[in-house]
């Protein structure tokens, strides 16, 4: 990265400000606040848990969307950790090399500093730390690693790393890592805490109550209702209604929220380079396997993975840029289009190439064997000109009807920088039209509009047969040691989320999470 470029650049933006472009319309019903479920922006106490009723994919898009924009809102100076500022506008475009404004989910927690040696607890959710213009990453960590042997280097390697198998990064067209954070939300923070989560002993004792329950009376236990409750089983994921949530604030006081987020080095000079006003932008410093940090790097978001849980159920959805892998097109593009795709060589005509399986690396397409090699802790960087050139394509056309929600959200954010990001589609539960070929799912069959549901920067390698149900129905807490069947009377063991994995024990250290290294927990 051209350093002189982007200390001009923020010179600047501290001289001149931004360029004010705030000419889109203003969005409708408090739009910093995430909808507390589909068509129900704000919570109310006429929604139960389990409910019957059954919304249009429309209704699921738009919802994902409004998720999307919540969580991208700038988030408010000097607040508490998500806190938006309901008087800023979302970040508009501009095409100076300088970083946005930070937005909700950068403040939220990371798993590194929810899931400390419970003797380090009690954690407090409080103010984040924004002292320095650089931010630091809080990439994911697998806890569990240790049966591949040795521990893989976290923020590198894709994200489903602990999930099936150890799976390599993704070399970007300029030779870069693609790079990859996750954060948790105010409720998911707070349901840990309530029932002593962060312990993985506290976890496999609920589990064992839970279970010796459930096959005793032939249903699930029932959930805490109130502190005096017996809470000892272990507690399903919040949906938002729960008596721990009730005293947050309006913006926070949603079911769980989990976020992925992949970003990319843009490059501001050379042969090929990137048109920074089409990126969200972020200068950070990204942990090394060898446990040191990188130079701070200006970083364009490509990928962004939410997980919220609501009283409909889980609902996954999944974002990108829309160069990733083809040349985004809108009317009235303010700014220039990048010469080929992030991910993607594209042709003589600057159309995309096609890969079987979706990928190419080194010439070969779609072939398991070829893809990159983990990184594990400790191991030093595979020179720039040495890394394997890997090439992505789409396998899975984003349906219509997901297309259709992205124009009309790309349209009414038309002067913002959101305006190039897309949806690929998001996942549910359909109580009318099940899709077989999902499989089982949580509370009853998944469906989306396709079958294979993955975001090409965080599923590179698995774009066939792959989803955000298909990994995330492999997720227990701890104490789970054989799979739950699909009945209800387990439902809630059936969490989605990896991150419980991480708790780590106080009397078995031993078993602790080999993540919990210098490598991990950076100040």
């Amino acid at each position: 990265m051209d350093i002189s470029k982007l200390t001009v650049g923020i010179a600047l933006v501290l001289l001149f400000g931004l360029p004010a472009s705030h000419a889109y319309p203003p969005l409708p019903g408090k739009p910093w606040i995430m909808p507390f479920d589909v068509s129900q922006r704000f919570p109310s106490p006429a929604v139960h848990r389990g409910t019957s009723s059954q919304p249009s994919q429309q209704d699921i898009y738009e919802f994902a969307w409004r998720s999307f924009i919540a969580l991208n809102w700038p988030y408010q100076e000097n607040g508490l950790r998500g806190q938006p500022n309901p008087h800023a506008r979302l970040a508009p475009i501009s095409n100076l090399p300088v970083p946005d404004d930070l937005v909700v989910w950068e403040t939220y927690m990371s798993p590194e500093t929810v899931f400390v040696p419970p003797q380090q607890w009690p954690v407090y959710w409080g103010k984040p730390d924004t002292s320095g213009l650089v931010r630091i990453s809080t990439p994911p960590c697998y806890s569990g690693n240790y049966q591949y042997g040795t521990p893989f280097a976290p923020g590198i390697n894709q994200p489903y790393t602990d999930a099936n198998v150890p799976t390599g990064p993704v070399v970007d067209q300029n030779k870069e890592y693609l790079r990859v954070e996750v954060t948790l939300g105010r409720s998911y923070f707070d349901y840990i805490k309530q029932f002593g989560y962060y312990d993985s002993d506290a976890q496999e004792q609920a589990v064992r109550k839970y279970i010796r329950y459930a096959n005793k009376k032939g249903r699930a236990p029932p959930p805490a209702q109130m502190p005096s409750d017996n809470a000892s089983r272990f507690q399903p994921v919040p949906t938002g209604l729960e008596f721990y949530l009730k005293q947050l604030p309006l913006y926070a006081r949603q079911g769980l929220t989990e976020v992925k987020a992949a970003w990319k080095v843009l490059k501001l000079n050379g042969d090929n380079p990137d048109v920074p006003g089409r990126y969200f932008r972020r200068l950070m410093r990204f942990p090394l396997p060898d446990g040191s940090l990188s130079e701070p790097m200006l970083m364009g978001l490509v990928g962004f993975h939410i997980h919220r849980v609501t009283p409909f159920g889980h609902l996954p959805s999944t974002f990108e840029q829309v160069d990733n892998v083809r040349i985004g097109k809108r009317l009235f593009d303010p700014l220039p289009k990048p010469k080929q795709p992030s991910l993607n060589p594209g042709d003589f005509n600057g159309r995309p190439v096609r890969y079987d399986n979706g990928y190419e690396v080194n010439g070969e397409s779609g072939v398991a064997g070829v893809i990159p090699l983990a990184y594990k802790a400790g191991e030093p960087l595979i020179p720039i000109d040495q890394r394997e050139q890997v090439n992505v394509s789409r396998v899975t056309a984003i349906p219509f009807e997901v297309q259709r929600v992205n124009w009309k959200y790309q349209t009414l954010l038309r002067d913002s920088v959101w305006s190039y990001y897309q949806l690929i589609g998001a996942q549910n539960k359909n109580l009318k039209n099940p899709n077989p070929h999902l499989g089982p799912g949580i509370s009853g069959p998944q469906t989306s509009s396709t079958q294979n549901l993955v975001n090409t920067t965080l599923e590179t390698y698995t774009q066939r047969g792959f989803s955000c149900a298909r990994c995330h129905l492999n997720a227990f807490p701890q104490g789970v040691t054989s799979f739950p069947p699909y009945e209800e009377r387990f439902e809630d063991l059936h969490v989605m989320s990896f991150l419980l994995l991480n708790a780590q024990s106080a009397s078995h250290p031993e078993k602790n999470s080999q993540c919990s290294g210098s490598y991990s927990r950076l100040p």
